[in-house]
C-alpha cells in the first residue's frame, strides 16, 4: 500500500492530468463557437456567478484590468454579455450575461454532461456514488484551504 505522501503525489498528478484534459475540452468548445478560451472562461464565470464587476472579473481570471476589459469588449460585441452601470456609482460597471451567452453555455454544459454520462455508464451505481462523493469532499476541502 502506498504511503500518504505517495498517494498525495499520485492524486496531484491525476488532478493535473484532469485539468489538462478539461482545458483541452474547453479549447475545443471555444474553437467551435469561434471565441478564445479566455473569452469562454469569462462567459462561464459570469454564467455561474451572475452579474460581476470588472474588478471581480480581474480577480477571477487573475489578469490585468486591461485584459479583462478587452475580453469583455469582445464578448459584448458578439452579443454574449452587456455592461451595466450602477445607478448609485456610475464608475462601477457590471457584466451581465445575455440570453445568447446563456444559451451557449447551457449547450456546452449539456454536451460535457453527455460525454461524462457515457463514461459514468461504465461504473456501477456504488462506484459512481463513491467517486462523486470523494470529488465533492475533496473540492470542499481544497476550497477551504
Amino acid at each position: 500500500m502506498l504511503e500518504n505522501k505517495e498517494l498525495a503525489g499520485h492524486l496531484d498528478s491525476l488532478l493535473q492530468r484532469l485539468s489538462v484534459l478539461t482545458h483541452k475540452q474547453k479549447n475545443c468548445f471555444a474553437e467551435e463557437i469561434g471565441i478564445s478560451r479566455q473569452q469562454f472562461d469569462v462567459l462561464c464565470i459570469i454564467y455561474e456567478k451572475g452579474q460581476i464587476t470588472m474588478g471581480e472579473l480581474c480577480k477571477e481570471i487573475s489578469s490585468a484590468c486591461s485584459t479583462a476589459t478587452d475580453l469583455a469588449d469582445k464578448l459584448e460585441k458578439a452579443g454574449y454579455v452587456e455592461r451595466l452601470r450602477e445607478k448609485r456609482d456610475r464608475r462601477v460597471v457590471r457584466l451581465n450575461i445575455l440570453p445568447k451567452g446563456e444559451k451557449l453555455i447551457k449547450s456546452v454544459i449539456e454536451q460535457r454532461a453527455e460525454k461524462l454520462g457515457v463514461i459514468l455508464e461504465s461504473f456501477d451505481e456504488e462506484e459512481r456514488m463513491r467517486t462523486i462523493s470523494f470529488l465533492e469532499t475533496l473540492t470542499d476541502k481544497l476550497e477551504r484551504q
